[in-house]
């Protein structure tokens, strides 16, 4: 080795011990300076219910009235057994969602052309599909509480809305 890189590397030994003293002065000067006041405060039962607390509150009645949690809605009963929905209130409940504005690819009510390619395939296909899901629709339309009569109303619905007979 040559006499410069000697020096190179006796000055590159001292420049890395003196930021290494630097970095444990300041370690240490800060840990005197503030202790564990930092870990006691991030750590406190206080700070932890700050941290975890709701979002938002429900305040019923009297202004400082406050319900925990609200209790989760109550699934939606089926009707009773005899009184099945029309096509148009099954449509107006659950597939107006999707078909009126064409949502995921649903064919639009009143877009001829979107529901012919589907009529193609046969009515049985069209109301499997219906019943069982297909591509981006749920089961009976994300509604599981209708039966397949009230299913294959709502379908029968849209088609007469589209101009199909």
């Amino acid at each position: 080795m040559s006499k410069a890189d000697d020096i190179f590397y006796r000055q590159f030994g001292l420049v890395l011990i003196a930021l290494t003293l630097f970095t444990l002065i300041v370690f240490f000067a800060a840990r005197a300076i503030a202790g564990r006041s930092f870990e006691q405060i991030q750590n406190s039962p206080k700070a932890v219910l700050e941290r975890i607390q709701p979002f938002g509150q429900v305040r019923v009645g009297k202004p400082d009235a406050v319900v925990a949690a609200a209790a989760p809605a109550a699934p939606a009963a089926a009707p009773a057994a005899g009184s099945a929905m029309s096509g148009e209130q099954v449509y107006n409940k659950t597939c107006v969602a999707c078909h009126a504005s064409g949502v995921a690819g649903a064919p639009k009510v009143g877009d001829k052309a979107a529901w012919e390619a589907r009529i193609a395939l046969g009515a049985d296909a069209l109301l499997n599909s219906s019943l069982k899901g297909k591509g981006a629709m749920p089961p009976k339309g994300g509604n599981t509480g209708l039966s397949d009569d009230e299913v294959k109303s709502a379908v029968t619905y849209m088609l007469e809305k589209t101009g199909f007979k």
